[in-house]
């Protein structure tokens, strides 16, 4: 018998949902829009730059085709793409980056000190329902021109009192005079408990000859020529304090007068 015929009607292909699509179907399906959204971020960027600091080209300077930049053409350029400008995304002039958002666009917060740790010690608190063990730390901390300042904490931790030692040391640093010989100004002799301490102005190239937390305190403070010596005991803590009731004792304004920083 002949074949039955086929329906008028044309049978619609099937189609899988979304859900059943391959995934690698649907990452070539989105790889396009990706990488165009990342070229447009990119150009984006590098003209908000351009847009904020419109610099002068100078004279023999090429562009990635090879044709030379004139000045005018850099502005014009800046001028017709202002809109793209993005100011939370500018670098400055000055090489600082600036931006909208919290922590952003303020100024410098103040020196950068360098921290040296002194001295570690374990110590033990007698309470009612026995011993508590913890640490003390002794750090110094300076800029190395001219701030100086000391802290000494403790804590359960070794870190944390580091820390904390840190912390008190920058609240309370100091400022000190430095001669144009990198030195003392003139000679010092503290005591302070057990502690006794003499320091004395050196020559351009002497280097600093002392020991101890007397060596650590002059170089943090930003002196390269200087002599020290402890006379005293040999308590780091003792010592260091010392040093810094030196410092303190420099009559600045007097100095100033006399013309010897």
């Amino acid at each position: 018998s002949p074949p039955h015929p086929l329906p008028s009607w044309s049978v619609t292909p099937y189609v899988p949902p979304a859900s059943t699509m391959s995934r690698r179907h649907h990452h070539q399906k989105l790889m396009p829009n990706v990488l165009l959204l990342a070229t447009t971020l990119v150009a984006v960027t590098m003209l908000a730059v351009t847009t904020r600091h419109p610099r002068e080209v100078p004279s023999g300077e090429f562009d990635v085709l090879g044709s030379a930049l004139a000045p005018s053409s850099t502005a014009k350029i800046a001028g017709r793409l202002s809109k793209f400008a993005r100011p939370d995304m500018c670098v400055w002039a000055d090489g600082s980056e600036r931006g909208r958002g919290r922590g952003r666009g303020r100024g410098p917060r103040g020196p950068r000190f360098e921290e040296k740790v002194l001295q570690v010690r374990r110590i033990t608190k007698v309470v009612k329902g026995g011993k508590n063990m913890g640490f003390r730390a002794l750090v110094a901390v300076g800029d190395k021109n001219g701030r100086i300042g000391l802290g000494c904490a403790s804590a359960k931790e070794v870190m944390v009192a580091v820390e904390k030692a840190s912390q008190e040391a920058k609240k309370t640093a100091i400022t000190v005079p430095i001669t144009k010989d990198s030195s003392l100004p003139h000679r010092l002799d503290i005591q302070w408990g057990a502690a006794e301490i003499m320091m004395k102005p050196a020559g351009q190239g002497t280097g600093l000859v002392a020991g101890g937390a007397v060596r650590t305190m002059l170089e943090l403070a930003g002196y390269q020529n200087a002599r020290g010596k402890q006379l005293g005991t040999d308590n780091t803590l003792n010592n260091a304090k010392a040093v810094l009731e030196a410092f303190r004792s420099f009559e600045i304004e007097k100095i100033k007068a006399a013309g010897l920083v």
